[in-house]
């Protein structure tokens, strides 16, 4: 049994390193998901009013099918048969790769070229979406919505790199008033052009041009983005600045080594990360499954940060760490099941 449970986890982390086609939920050989794998907060979510308002998202009038309002936005905005979009969606990576490599990235002017261009993200994410939509993946804006409260008038939403804009539809029809930021020109145009066919109401930042506000949200969502940046400490100082007092970052890791598929993770390890995140003034409050941390904006200043600091020297950058991490990995059930689950979720 040992060693059968050691295979499998040397099965999930050898997949990890490459993310691989989408299911596509009407191939007849696409195996439906189990929902004994779910987690509580993953099985309140599918049920709650944020999934909801999440699928209805997806729509277009007169639409009761998210499916149909994907395949809508792609065919319409790329001015592709609904065939080829799916196609497109399924083996996003394969194109990804290609758009990867069609010059050097050595440099991040280089990288940033890439997440400029960017076309195949569009069909990555939005099929993500779907996914969400129809429980075939992990429901990471629904499980982030149930842990806030109805926001009162005048909460403001930052969905820093916005990707498609699903999660920013969310939180505008949660009551926020939701502003879509991302460096990725490409992908700001189509979630624009989502988001102004629904009539969503929106504030949007290329980062290109224009930096964030400093004291402007109450929350701020980078949900599969801190791992494309190449100056994380310099992007989690000016999200610590963006951030109202006492106000709420949601973020995660999703780290990989290096190959031709992982190229754009540009880290390996998360506990580095954490660190900075947590020195720019992030309190961890909590971890959402495994998927994603919820942090409290602090201040940078007295005994507490003092007293912080010398906390997460110990839990993030103690070679002690590491090795109750690859311990824990080894040995304990609960670590099997956290390396399985990162299988399904989507980065």
């Amino acid at each position: 049994m040992a060693a059968a449970n050691s295979s499998a986890i040397d099965h999930a982390v050898t997949e990890r390193l490459k993310q691989g086609e989408h299911p596509d939920p009407l191939d007849p050989a696409q195996a439906k998901p189990d929902p004994a794998r779910w987690t509580e907060r993953q099985r309140r979510a599918y049920g709650s009013r944020a999934m909801h308002l999440y699928q209805k998202a997806l729509l277009l009038p007169g639409q009761t099918d998210p499916r149909r309002g994907v395949l809508d936005d792609l065919s319409t905005y790329f001015g592709l048969s609904e065939d080829e979009c799916v196609r497109r969606c399924v083996n996003w990576e394969q194109w990804s790769v290609q758009e990867w490599h069609a010059q050097q990235r050595d440099s991040a002017e280089a990288i940033y070229d890439f997440y400029q261009k960017t076309q195949s993200w569009a069909f990555d994410l939005l099929w993500y979406s779907y996914l969400q939509a129809a429980e075939y993946a992990y429901p990471v804006s629904a499980v982030i919505a149930n842990t806030l409260q109805p926001p009162g008038p005048g909460l403001r939403h930052l969905d820093f790199g916005s990707g498609v804009g699903v999660t920013a539809q969310l939180f505008s029809s949660l009551g926020y008033e939701t502003t879509l930021a991302d460096i990725s020109t490409s992908l700001l145009g189509f979630a624009r052009f989502r988001l102004e066919r629904r009539g969503v109401r929106a504030s949007y930042i290329d980062l290109n041009q224009a930096t964030l506000e400093p004291g402007s949200y109450d929350v701020i969502t980078a949900i599969d983005t801190l791992v494309h940046v190449p100056d994380l400490p310099a992007t989690a100082r000016m999200l610590h600045q963006a951030l109202r007092p006492n106000g709420v970052l949601f973020a995660n890791f999703d780290t990989r080594p290096p190959t031709a598929e992982n190229a754009w993770h540009l880290y390996q390890d998360d506990l580095p990360l954490r660190w900075q995140l947590q020195r720019a003034g992030f309190e961890p409050e909590a971890n959402l499954d495994g998927y994603v941390h919820r942090y409290r904006r602090v201040e940078l200043a007295g005994l507490p940060h003092a007293l912080r600091g010398a906390r997460d020297l110990v839990l993030l950058r103690s070679p002690l760490r590491r090795i109750y991490r690859s311990l824990r990995y080894k040995t304990l059930p609960a670590a099997r099941a956290s390396v399985s689950r990162s299988v399904e979720p989507k980065s």
